[in-house]
């Protein structure tokens, strides 16, 4: 089945795909959220996330404003995923965006 993404987050969709083409854990999902959290709006997030993810949008809303008062993050394991959003043209979404 194909998904209907639409087009303000058809380029956060794709850099996530790109970043992570097997899906991702639990643990890279809270740092996803966390670096995408500075520059998205929340509803924006979670859709683009519930969309990739296949979870149910208001548990990923949840999720959301969760992670904006987290502090427990492992440093390492965002700069991982930064590394991988690097790699798929991060900059070039951030300039978009």
């Amino acid at each position: 089945m194909q998904k209907t993404i639409p087009a303000y987050l058809a380029s956060t969709y794709n850099l996530i795909g790109c970043a992570f083409p097997e899906g991702i854990d639990e643990q890279r999902y809270w740092a996803l959220l966390s670096i995408l959290y500075e520059n998205m709006s929340d509803r924006s997030l979670a859709q683009v996330i519930a969309e990739y993810t296949e979870k149910d949008y208001h548990v990923v809303l949840n999720d959301v404003y969760r992670v904006g008062s987290m502090t427990n993050l492992s440093s390492e394991v965002i700069d991982s995923v930064k590394q991988k959003l690097i790699s798929c043209d991060y900059e070039k979404w951030l300039a978009d965006e």
